[in-house]
């Protein structure tokens, strides 16, 4: 028997906030989740459908999106790659997963994607903390968030394999925040500032360290980074930071980084010999 990476995670943007919108120092393209037949873009904002293309990465083929919020670094190409999920609008297929601000909006935020798109997928599904959804491919959860969109949500992955991704979306720290992300093989946080620089409604350095002593994740990877974080230091300074205050693995993305995870049994045909592949 041996084990095969089966999930790849491609980062198509690691910027996150007006700045990094305006400038694209750090893209915002957000992240596309592969997994066997399963084809997901997370939090698809301004440029995901042209990184996409750049990384020859066929919209056509995703065929579940998901938006965490009612936020213009989440959601701007969302309409689009529903389009593109549907073969143009022609096929009545794949699944849209989301808070409730981007499809009904609330007092703060207008609909993110208009009714219009909302009437193409085969599902779309509206989840709120504490709510799941289930298919045969994967296990999706909504986790609280405190964000100045009131219903911004993360999300927890479960797949077959046994693997559990986490993605904290925008957040401030809160008691708690950790807690609902324990254990996972990977938690994926948005970390927008470094040390020192706190923000409403978001996570600097410093709430990145609180939130995975308290998680334990098997491996952290942080993005959605402001212009501070790129400016003021790099990523990958905070990233080794938090990994010396945390002794968890931990990473800083970049742009166009692919990351490979999970496992399977599978039996191999030549020799039938043991060969594990490391999750990470």
């Amino acid at each position: 028997m041996f084990f095969e990476i089966i999930m790849k995670l491609f980062f198509l943007g690691t910027g996150g906030g007006r700045f990094s919108i305006i400038t694209q120092r750090r893209r915002t393209g957000g992240i596309r989740i592969t997994y066997d037949r399963l084809n997901i873009h997370l939090d698809p904002g301004p440029g995901a459908l042209i990184y996409s293309l750049e990384k020859n990465m066929d919209p056509r083929k995703i065929n579940m999106v998901m938006i965490s919020h009612a936020h213009p670094d989440h959601y701007t190409d969302g309409e689009i790659l529903i389009e593109a999920m549907t073969g143009g609008a022609l096929k009545k297929t794949g699944t849209l997963i989301c808070s409730k601000s981007v499809t009904v909006g609330n007092d703060i935020c207008d609909p993110a994607i208009s009714k219009y798109h909302k009437s193409l997928p085969k599902e779309v599904v509206e989840l709120k903390a504490g709510e799941k959804y289930v298919s045969d491919n994967v296990t999706v959860e909504g986790v609280k968030a405190v964000h100045y969109d009131p219903d911004t949500i993360g999300f927890k992955l479960t797949f077959p394999d046994g693997s559990v991704i986490g993605y904290t979306s925008d957040t401030e720290y809160f008691e708690g925040l950790g807690e609902a992300y324990k254990n996972v093989d990977l938690l994926i946080l948005c970390v927008i500032r470094p040390r020192n620089l706190p923000l409403k409604w978001h996570m600097c350095v410093d709430d990145a360290v609180k939130t995975i002593r308290e998680a334990k994740p098997k491996k952290a990877v942080l993005t959605h980074f402001g212009m501070r974080m790129i400016l003021n230091t790099t990523p990958e300074v905070e990233a080794k930071y938090i990994e010396e205050q945390t002794g968890i693995s931990t990473i800083a993305a970049y742009d166009g980084m692919m990351f490979e995870l999970g496992k399977r049994e599978a039996e191999k045909e030549e020799g039938k010999r043991k060969d594990l592949t490391s999750f990470f």
